[in-house]
């Protein structure tokens, strides 16, 4: 939204605008009834300063009863922009076709005709207009426009329109996994070593598939390949560590394992009339999917099913709760899971099955609660990297709902054990099976997702790779290594054996001299061995300070060695260089497209920034060479010679590390045992300092209020 609009919300997707932040979607002004959209301006307009508003509807609705809202508003002489998402789907409900549409230039035509001032068009994919004929004055815009098509429209007096034409992403990813449309072959990837975890591309994209990832060197980002939706906005963010990666249409997963030998049957109580499941999770991952291929297997039972689907906001990562109920003889039941009414909770999603409305159907003495340790974060999280995930007090709270319960690593096992995390629900469903919670049959369970026709081979192995887990985890856990993929992985150079001893002589905390060694290893890399002596020369400082309030402590220690090693390491362009030649970059690319895949770095160099070029280059690795050019040119930083160090970015960054002691100094002036906590936290601040040149400028100068106030309150 353009700053300062004022926005009306309504039925449909754009609902969970409601949820979000003002500063990313406007002022909302309230939701109203379903086709009553715009009309409510026409009685607020008179009654407050601003004269404009922004009106969110769906094509659905508009087709469906909204038209009439902004013909009402043409003939009251409103100020309004109207803006229909136009993707052919009334998806809130189950992604039905919208009632009796027509094209974008018949409805252009419509509402010019009904008396629209005006009518522009955005669009993803702006080549689907190259040979149509829209009606005069109506152009197409690329959707990254957008911002400036609504300024445009918004000083344009009377009713406007703005049709923004984009398939409905819920409904293109359920095809292209049905194999209706064709996957796209093009995959983003992260270089976690380049990468601030700043949330910069979380924010500009809205899209949960950018989830953060801890890391060695702290809090990074990386991108859920298998909830992706190749929209590829996530790359609009000042970031140079993202990476495209082609990928072969036909490739195969790796890493997927055939089960060998067989499974005990599972024992379930068979005495049972009556049995309560309910499943939480999030959109997009088969919660569904799930349920109907467990209501499917009890009917080949005999079972008498129930199910209940509440969907609601589950376009991507929003709760969805299926309840699945069995019965016998007819026993009569509701279809909905009542308060403490559940024999078994799948919680699919730890989250969504600890929120009050899923939990509320457990019962400390009758429920078994099945979780996934998966970590989804949520929409905040992703653009406030400094929000942790509750993981403790979720886990508690299943543990005291439950009188029983298991927690299992689904995602972590099916990505490796299946080659796909998509199947990890299905690998849940084979634990709860095999822990007879759920009193179906092997054989009908497998008949099921055999007649549900999708990654058939996939999930029959996910299945059983469940059954396995809860028979005996100790042997799946064993073929599963404790950590997946190249977030893990940091390389930094052989430590000096001179730096190697002052750290053994500075500390006999082993966790401690760890930590220390990779980060002045990284800062040899970084620059130089004098370099790092500067860093344990201060690290030092703090251990002598804090030994002398706190001989067994070591947090204030390692907290300054962690700020101080990330403000001496700056992202300039010699360190962007080395950290995208280090193999964490080729490992991220080869995890999603294979070895040898085609690989083109994403790239908005500062200083081509500043001369105009207002988007990223695609730059493939026939750059390598340039790169280690630039990469060698680490001699020149901090010298007159070095051509980048004058930008205001790179002053700020070069005066931090020095800014950061001087801080410290003043803490250890003072320093007592009753001020540890304090001392760590003002320690701590610079981990705030993330991301790239505007966004980092401004976390700097969040960073040094803070600091003020901090030690003010420290003083005193």
């Amino acid at each position: 939204m353009p700053d300062g609009a004022l926005v009306g919300a309504g039925t449909g997707c754009h609902g969970m605008s409601l949820l979000m932040d003002d500063d990313r979607v406007g002022e909302t002004i309230g939701i109203t009834a379903m086709g009553n959209e715009g009309a409510q301006w026409i009685g607020m307009a008179p009654f407050v300063e601003t004269d404009h508003i922004f009106q969110n509807y769906g094509d659905g609705t508009f087709f469906h009863s909204a038209q009439l809202a902004l013909q009402y508003c043409i003939g009251a002489g409103m100020n309004i922009t109207f803006k229909i998402l136009y993707n052919g789907t009334v998806a809130m409900t189950g992604g039905q076709d919208s009632t009796a549409p027509v094209a974008v230039p018949e409805l252009a035509t419509i509402l010019l005709a009904h008396g629209v001032s005006k009518v522009a068009v955005t669009a993803e994919d702006i080549g689907r207009y190259d040979d149509v004929t829209l009606p005069d004055g109506v152009d197409v815009h690329d959707r990254t426009d957008i911002v400036a098509v609504q300024t445009d429209l918004a000083a344009t007096p009377g009713v406007t329109v703005l049709i923004h034409d984009q398939f409905c992403a819920a409904e293109l990813r359920r095809a292209r996994k049905r194999g209706k449309l064709e996957m796209p072959t093009r995959r983003v990837v992260i270089n976690h070593r380049i990468c601030e975890g700043c949330g910069d591309c979380g924010d500009v994209s809205n899209c949960l598939s950018v989830q953060p990832i801890d890391t060695p060197l702290g809090r990074k980002t990386t991108i859920d390949q298998a909830s992706c939706n190749f929209d590829e906005s996530c790359l609009h963010g000042d970031c140079p560590a993202f990476m495209t990666v082609e990928v072969e249409p036909d490739r195969v997963h790796d890493g997927g394992r055939v089960p060998s030998g067989t499974v005990p049957d599972p024992q379930f109580d068979t005495t049972t009339d009556l049995v309560r499941i309910r499943m939480a999770g999030i959109g997009g991952t088969g919660v569904v999917t799930v349920a109907q291929i467990l209501s499917t297997a009890a009917m080949f039972d005999g079972w008498e099913v129930r199910g209940l689907d509440q969907t609601g906001l589950s376009q991507k990562a929003g709760p969805v709760i299926s309840d699945v109920v069995l019965a016998h003889d007819h026993h009569g039941s509701s279809n909905l899971v009542g308060d403490g009414q559940a024999e078994l909770i799948l919680a699919f999603d730890a989250m969504v099955a600890a929120g009050d409305g899923a939990i509320a159907a457990a019962d400390p003495d009758r429920t078994a609660v099945v979780a996934s340790l998966a970590e989804t974060p949520t929409g905040r999280m992703i653009s406030h990297p400094d929000i942790p995930y509750p993981t403790t007090s979720i886990e508690q709270r299943l543990v005291t709902a439950s009188r029983t319960h298991g927690f299992v690593d689904a995602v972590r096992l099916s990505a490796t054990l299946t080659g796909n995390e998509a199947q990890a629900n299905v690998l849940l469903l084979g634990v709860a099976v095999q822990a007879g919670h759920v009193p179906v049959s092997v054989g009908s369970i497998e008949a099921a997702i055999e007649l549900n026709g999708v990654a058939v081979e996939a999930n029959l192995a996910a299945f059983d790779w469940g059954r396995r887990w809860a028979h005996d985890p100790t042997v799946v856990d064993a073929l599963v290594p404790a950590t997946t993929g190249p977030e893990a992985v940091v390389t930094v150079p052989e430590l000096p054996t001179d730096l190697a001893r002052r750290i053994d002589g500075l500390t006999d905390h082993q966790d401690l001299r760890e930590v220390i060694g990779l980060l002045a290893a990284d800062l040899v890399g970084y620059q130089d061995r004098a370099y790092a002596h500067r860093f344990l020369d201060a690290v030092n400082d703090a251990a002598s300070h804090e030994r002398r309030v706190a001989p067994d402590s070591f947090r204030l220690t390692q907290t300054v060695a962690r700020s101080l090693h990330k403000l001496m390491a700056y992202k300039d362009e010699y360190e962007v260089a080395r950290l995208l030649l280090l193999p964490e970059g080729v490992a991220a690319a080869q995890r999603v497209g294979g070895a040898g895949a085609e690989v083109a770095w994403q790239l908005h160099p500062p200083l081509l920034k500043v001369l105009g070029m207002d988007s990223k280059m695609s730059i493939g690795t026939w750059a390598k060479p340039a790169f280690a050019a630039l990469r060698r040119g680490k001699r020149l930083r901090g010298t007159r010679l070095d051509p980048f160090g004058r930008t205001e970015m790179r002053r700020i960054e070069a005066a931090l590390p020095g800014e950061f002691l001087d801080t410290m100094a003043t803490v250890y002036a003072s320093l007592a045992p009753d001020r540890l906590d304090g001392a760590v936290l003002i320690a701590g601040l610079p981990d705030g300092i993330r991301g790239y040149e505007d966004l980092k400028l401004r976390r700097v100068g969040e960073y040094r209020a803070r600091v003020r106030d901090e030690l003010a309150t420290y003083r005193a």
